[in-house]
């Protein structure tokens, strides 16, 4: 249950940010879909650890969360009466590429066409190809399985994916 002491405690996480204004609860409570939510707040995690801490706190209080990136989504997927955590601030890095064995690492809140800006120098490309490759972030590709025009030849979202690091709903990884 949303509480005073919810929003105090995600707001104790001080290297990161949380939201819950208006103005940013109505620019988080729309994505490229026709639907409109608003959240119960934004939180923009710094760190691996901030992000564990705040996901404990929602689930401590039962507080529903809303992993999300560029909010390409044509269906509504990132828009929810949940605490919204953008990944696109702070998580968006490419870690590894390792062309010998041919993967790379990286974090959910990366753009396709970034990741493929890199990856095309090793001759690598990331192939789910949706419409809003400029603009989408892998890891709500991944989420959403997405595919595009090319997804006869090369896959979709999960065909391209060897293994994940998952952080759960009570904070466990």
């Amino acid at each position: 249950i949303v509480t005073k002491d919810f929003f105090e405690e995600l707001s104790d996480i001080k290297s990161s940010s949380f939201h819950y204004d208006a103005k940013c609860l109505g620019l988080y409570a729309t994505d490229a879909s026709l639907y409109q939510v608003v959240p119960i707040g934004v939180f923009i995690p710094t760190s691996e650890a901030d992000l564990i801490a705040g996901v404990k706190i929602a689930h401590k209080y039962g507080v529903p969360i809303l992993p999300r990136g560029s909010a390409t989504s044509l269906a509504g997927q990132t828009v929810n009466n949940a605490l919204v955590i953008d990944f696109t601030n702070h998580f968006d890095k490419i870690l590894e590429i390792n062309p010998d064995q041919r993967y790379a690492i990286i974090q959910p809140g990366v753009v396709r066409d970034t990741f493929n800006n890199e990856a095309k120098q090793f001759d690598l490309h990331y192939a789910p190809d949706p419409a809003t490759s400029s603009r989408a972030t892998i890891g709500g590709m991944i989420i959403n399985n997405s595919s595009g025009t090319k997804s006869i030849k090369y896959g979709m979202s999960i065909d391209h994916v060897i293994s994940m690091r998952v952080l759960l709903s009570d904070g466990s990884l």
